[in-house]
């Protein structure tokens, strides 16, 4: 039974909050923050940059500040690093960026608004596009606009419905009274062109741009922030941008930023704005929504309790209920999450984050992608080129299939934060759109007070699996088991084949490498899934050390190796010991599988005690690959054979604190070895009894050479001063070595 006192707290907070708003799931701390200080991130994409199924993150630093380069985080694995992996060359004053493919090569590259020019604010910029190559944008710019404007924000879109990113920038700054056109640089056959292809009659300080179809006609329109007039919607028709505004918000107080999404679950495209007061009143949030004709209100809908520094605006389905809820933040402020409940948002925060930061980009994201789903949407509307996917932000788009046919990336083009999807062609039958979408998103924030965050979603995946054992020596079984809440049906795909429909099912790996895990489950609501990436670790990677027969002279010694894991790095010490003097003389990589890696070096080298350690590691040089699975010689190490007979074996062995060590970047682990052995043939084992150079082989040699007996059981042996025949000189060589002190056979 509910307290009084209890009960008036919950009325009070429903007044406070609205009716049905729950607090998010998220941590008011962030998890991960970026490395680099005093940079002053502006803008935020998230988007895979190196195509190896991980979300990462492009930012764009230095605002109206100073000159900062601009950096790039690629995911390790599901977790963020706190350094940046790659940086570019040039150092402005950037404002916010954009990622798409825009030359058609399957690799996103990444697009920034200038805003100042080296002079600061008495000079206006070029905004930049770095293309990427192999996984990395490059680090100098590729591209360049021809006229030199402010531009504070960009957005990639079709405007033409030709299926290939154009990009729209915000063009002006009010701070100067530098007032511009708004501005679209057109694709043409992957390549932007530098002058823009369609400019506003509006001249304003643009300071945000999104595109979205707000008439639901099938092609792309397009909204401004402007410092000076509100917000404004310029609509396509038929691939045409018209040059003024068919839409204008009645407040014209300086709007920041703004984005298009569906908050009533009509179907139709509405309209959110972050209103900033630093240069006038308000600063509030403010939702205008569509008639269901492609026609926003001009006054407002909704509006925040409060206004201020009005900075960054998302959206997204947080508590998974059908309709999208608004992060937003303010500069100098905590950042907020206003729920959606009955097709409008609470007009006070439901959840802010702890710290207070500079907001100027948001995004949902999952960033370890424990609550990404494969999905597929299916589409049967005839002649259309635009499609909107059913839930947004995405993760990834992963294919898209129109009448049957796999379309190739200069096909069509996407936006992950808006799910629009837009093709060269319209489709005659039906479309399939193949993505990845996520219940469990994490909540981004670029920040330049001080660091980019990201604060973490602490609910409980939909799709909840475990297994007993995740690395390990092939044959190698594994328990799984689901603890799903409410699952009635299980369907397992381990990843190497194998399925099975059992709850808890055991299962046994017998190839190696990393086993990306799917389940689908039925749960109240339907089916649901997840693909736990490389969840079992399968190990079944070998160093083999090459081995032969050594009669003096000079020896390569070959070291292959078998791998089921990318090599990233190898970590190879080697002793040779035995009764042959090996000398370390070289190493080569020539005709190896390593010859491609940026570092290889041998570490070290002790003739006292024979021992030396190689490292291999690729990545050194940003771009480079990791060695693929496969089987061949990573490196050729030259010795010199000395005198002596016997065995020498060549293993590997933990030398200057180094030991043998694989990794292939999600795992760390000691390869199994075949040991090399080396055996040198007995030298003066004239009688090939096994025993060097005895009275044996001297009554032997004497039989042979002067009472007709039988020949040396190896005439090479029987060389014995490497003349390279057998005559008296040899039998002298033997009882000079035997009896007085002589230098030993050298064969």
């Amino acid at each position: 039974m509910l307290t009084r006192t209890t009960m008036l707290l919950t009325i009070l907070t429903s007044l406070i909050t609205g009716v049905g708003a729950v607090e998010p799931p998220i941590d008011t701390l962030p998890f991960w923050q970026s490395g680099e200080y005093n940079v002053y991130g502006t803008g935020m994409i998230w988007e895979d940059c190196n195509n190896d199924g991980y979300i990462d993150v492009f930012f764009s630093n230095g605002n109206d500040i100073v000159l900062a380069s601009n950096t790039v985080y690629l995911s390790q694995y599901g977790t963020m690093p706190t350094a940046a992996t790659w940086y570019s060359a040039n150092a402005e004053y950037s404002g916010h960026c954009a990622v798409g493919d825009i030359n058609d090569d399957g690799l996103v590259d990444f697009f920034v608004s200038n805003y100042l020019g080296s002079g600061g604010f008495n000079t206006a910029n070029y905004s930049n596009l770095y293309l990427n190559s192999g996984g990395l944008p490059n680090a100098s710019p590729d591209w360049y606009n021809a006229d030199s404007i402010y531009s504070f924000s960009c957005a990639m879109g079709d405007v033409d419905g030709d299926g290939d990113l154009d990009v729209a920038v915000a063009a002006g700054d009010a701070y100067t009274s530098s007032y511009n056109s708004e501005r679209i640089y057109y694709n043409v056959n992957g390549v932007l062109e530098t002058l823009p292809g369609w400019q506003s009659s509006v001249i304003d300080a643009g300071i945000d741009v999104t595109w979205g179809d707000i008439d639901n006609d099938g092609d792309l329109d397009l909204a401004f922030a402007y410092d000076n007039s509100g917000a404004a919607v310029y609509y396509n028709n038929s691939g045409v941008m018209s040059t003024s505004p068919g839409w204008q918000s009645l407040h014209e107080e300086p709007a920041n930023t703004l984005i298009f999404g569906d908050i009533n679950g009509d179907g139709w495209l509405d309209l959110v704005v972050a209103f900033n007061n630093q240069l006038g009143t308000g600063g509030y949030f403010r939702a205008y929504l569509n008639d269901g004709a492609g026609n926003l209100s001009t006054t407002p809908d909704w509006q925040s309790a409060t206004g201020g520094y009005g900075s960054g605006v998302s959206l997204y389905d947080y508590d998974n209920d059908g309709d999208n809820d608004l992060a937003a933040g303010r500069w100098w402020d905590r950042l907020r999450v206003y729920e959606n409940t009955g097709g409008t948002f609470t007009t006070t925060p439901v959840w802010r984050a702890g710290p207070e930061t500079v907001v100027e980009e948001i995004a949902w994201v999952d960033v370890d992608g424990d609550g990404v789903e494969q999905m597929v949407d299916t589409f049967y509307t005839i002649g259309r080129k635009l499609l909107y996917t059913e839930h947004q932000p995405l993760y990834s788009v992963d294919s898209v299939i129109v009448d049957g046919m796999l379309l190739s990336p200069e096909d069509y083009c996407y936006d992950l934060v808006s799910g629009w999807i837009s093709m060269g062609q319209p489709l005659n039958s039906y479309a399939e759109v193949y993505y990845k979408y996520s219940f469990k998103n994490d909540l981004a924030v670029s920040n330049w007070d001080t660091y980019n965050m990201v604060f973490g979603n602490n609910s409980r995946p939909l799709v909840d699996f475990y297994a007993d054992v995740t690395v390990g020596w092939v044959p190698l079984t594994v328990q799984f088991s689901d603890s799903s809440v409410g699952a009635t049906e299980w369907l397992y795909e381990f990843g190497d084949g194998d399925s099975s429909t059992e709850k808890e099912p055991l299962h046994t790996y017998t190839s190696g490498g990393a086993k990306d895990v799917f389940l689908s489950v039925l749960l109240p609501d339907g089916y649901h899934n997840r693909t736990y990436r490389k969840m079992v670790v399968a190990l079944a990677d070998t160093v083999i050390i090459g081995g032969g027969v050594v009669n003096g002279g000079s020896i390569t010694v070959p070291v292959y190796l078998r791998n089921s894991h990318p090599m990233n790095e190898l970590q190879l010490p080697i002793r040779f010991d035995g009764d042959v003097e090996l000398t370390y003389d070289y190493w080569d990589t020539t005709g190896c599988r390593t010859s491609n890696f940026d570092y290889v070096d041998m570490v070290s080298y002790s003739p006292a005690t024979k021992k030396l350690a190689f490292k291999f590691q690729a990545g050194v040089d940003v771009g480079k690959p990791a060695m693929e699975p496969g089987y061949g010689p990573i490196i050729n190490i030259h010795f010199s054979a000395g005198p002596g007979s016997g065995t020498t074996v060549l293993d590997t062995v933990t030398t200057g604190g180094r030991v043998l060590d694989f990794n292939a970047g999600y795992v760390s682990f000691v390869p199994r070895v075949v040991t090399g052995v080396w055996q040198t043939s007995l030298c003066g084992d004239i009688d090939g009894n096994g025993t060097v150079a005895d009275i044996a082989d001297l009554v032997y040699m004497v039989d042979y050479m002067f009472n007709d007996g039988p020949p040396p059981a190896d005439l090479v042996m029987a060389n014995i001063d490497g003349t390279g025949w057998i005559d008296i000189g040899d039998l002298v060589y033997l009882v000079d070595y035997m009896f007085n002190s002589g230098p030993p056979p050298i064969c």
